[in-house]
């Protein structure tokens, strides 16, 4: 009983740190304009709709939910990501650094 106790605590301890522990080595870009020379992507994650409304220039807009299957259509290995809230941005940011990207910065938009 003990062991199926401490197996869901780590299991939940460890969904609540990938969703809700900040990512403290990647810096915020929001108002940093980055050369685009340096090879960087914009990598815009939000949803469609949020995109479409609020559209960052420049950026590849590929939602988190289809980040896993289509991540390969990212052209650069360093990458901001452009998210629309925290959770959203943490998730994001775990992923492709999994993948071997560089995630430079982040931008928060609403």
């Amino acid at each position: 009983m003990n062991i199926i106790l401490i197996s869901t605590l780590i299991l939940c301890l460890f969904y609540l740190y990938q969703r809700y522990f900040p990512i403290w080595y990647v810096p915020n870009m929001d108002g940093v304009n980055v050369n685009s020379g340096n090879h960087i992507v914009y990598l815009d994650v939000r949803d469609y709709q949020d995109a479409s409304h609020n559209p960052v220039q420049g950026a590849f807009n590929l939602p988190y939910a289809y980040l896993k299957r289509h991540h390969d259509q990212i052209s650069s290995c360093q990458v901001v990501v452009v998210a629309s809230d925290p959770v959203l941005k943490n998730l994001s940011i775990r992923f492709l650094k999994g993948h071997g990207f560089k995630v430079v910065g982040y931008q928060l938009i609403k």
